[in-house]
């Protein structure tokens, strides 16, 4: 099947053990029930409720690392990737930024 490669999208990885739940308190879909393969439409927000960054949320297979793939419009990943550092705190998970290596397409 055809397709295009998306240069003005980016890739952020969030894997670990803590990954599921940690997403799932702080993005505003439901995390808890994704599966390999399905993508779901999300966005973070801030404490007052305005929107920081939209994004297209997948599970990756464990094949591929395993961890779940954030989709986001490549101007907006550093700040994206900065305030996911930010609520990171103690929760044992990684947060990478793949967007050199990877893409959308």
């Amino acid at each position: 099947m055809p397709h295009a490669f998306l240069q003005d999208r980016g890739v952020i990885r969030i894997s670990g053990d803590e990954s599921r739940a940690w997403l799932n308190n702080l993005v505003t879909c439901d995390v808890a029930s994704l599966t390999p393969g399905e993508g779901r439409w999300g966005a973070l927000l801030t404490p007052q409720g305005k929107i920081v960054a939209d994004f297209f949320i997948t599970e990756a297979p464990q094949e591929d690392g395993g961890g779940f793939l954030i989709d986001a419009p490549r101007p907006l990943i550093s700040d994206l990737m900065k305030r996911l550092s930010m609520y990171r705190l103690r929760a044992k998970l990684g947060i990478d930024d793949l967007s050199d290596g990877a893409g959308v397409g």
